[in-house]
């Protein structure tokens, strides 16, 4: 089976660090190919740092701003026919680490990412989306993990997808679909009201997955495994680490945290940590 991965970057150095790091990380931990490895660079893109990529190996490509220009981005990184050549495709936030290959647990059937953190946006506010939207939900409800609550299936975490090729065009279509409806402000009124216009690429996803009844995988924290959050212990070191804004306080660009990670994920950082140490002065 063939795994391609992919992300976007923006032209911002903060990005650039984290894009850095992340592609390092699926080489370095991951024993990914940089032959399989899909960097989409918004423009206008910084040579200097493309040509750096490029030496690497890996597929540096550019891309225009996409609907909100910020979050909706990554979406256009599925305009790129280079990445239907595959069994599936994993697109992956930039403030993440890969610390372990997970490609032998992929399911092929199934659309698979980790449901929300948080009931983010509210469900009430999704309720209105999909009746504007004339949708009726095809999955049923799913638990979050910190909280009793529920929240609208498929309402993933935009860290990761896994989407297996024969999903690849449907997804794509009903991605820019629903998005582009949204930012329609009459139609995505529920969001904007709710002041979580931010969400747009997260549910438009989600939108396409019920309007086309594809069938899905919940992740657990060990492949997007949240560091802001504690946890407590974890049964083995997670897949990816998603270190959000816990970098960004640190001169030296290392994962902080507010609290003690104990066992595995404790373990995961330090990993993480010496990993960063070595690689962010290489860029």
């Amino acid at each position: 089976m063939r795994i391609k991965y992919s992300c976007v970057i923006d032209n911002k150095e903060r990005y650039q660090k984290q894009g850095w790091l992340w592609l390092n990380s699926l080489i370095y931990f991951g024993k990914i190919n940089p032959s399989d490895i899909f960097v989409h660079c918004v423009n206008p893109t910084d040579k200097n740092y493309t040509a750096k990529l490029e030496k690497i190996g890996v597929n540096v490509e550019s891309i225009e701003p996409y609907g909100d220009k910020t979050y909706c981005n990554k979406i256009m990184q599925m305009s790129n026919p280079k990445l239907k050549d595959s069994d599936a495709i994993i697109l992956m936030d930039t403030d993440m680490i890969m610390l372990e290959n997970f490609e032998n647990t992929i399911d092929y059937n199934h659309i698979s990412s980790k449901i929300v953190y948080y009931p983010n946006p509210e469900t009430p506010v999704i309720d209105k989306l999909f009746e504007l939207a004339g949708l009726k939900k095809t999955l049923p409800d799913k638990s979050i993990e910190l909280k009793n609550y529920l929240t609208y299936g498929a309402n993933f975490n935009g860290g990761l997808y896994i989407i297996p090729q024969k999903y690849y065009e449907t997804i794509k279509e009903g991605w820019e679909k629903w998005a582009l409806w949204m930012l329609i402000k009459e139609n995505g009124k529920p969001l904007y009201d709710a002041k979580k216009e931010a969400h747009i690429d997260q549910l438009s996803f989600c939108m396409a997955i019920h309007e086309n009844n594809i069938p899905v995988k919940y992740l657990d924290r060990l492949y997007n495994c949240h560091v802001l959050l504690d946890y407590g212990e974890l049964e083995k070191i997670p897949y990816i680490l998603h270190y959000h804004t816990s970098a960004d306080k640190s001169a030296d660009n290392l994962i902080e945290l507010d609290y003690k990670p104990v066992g595995s994920v404790k373990k995961a950082v330090e990993t993480a940590n010496e990993f960063i140490k070595k690689y962010i002065n290489m860029l």
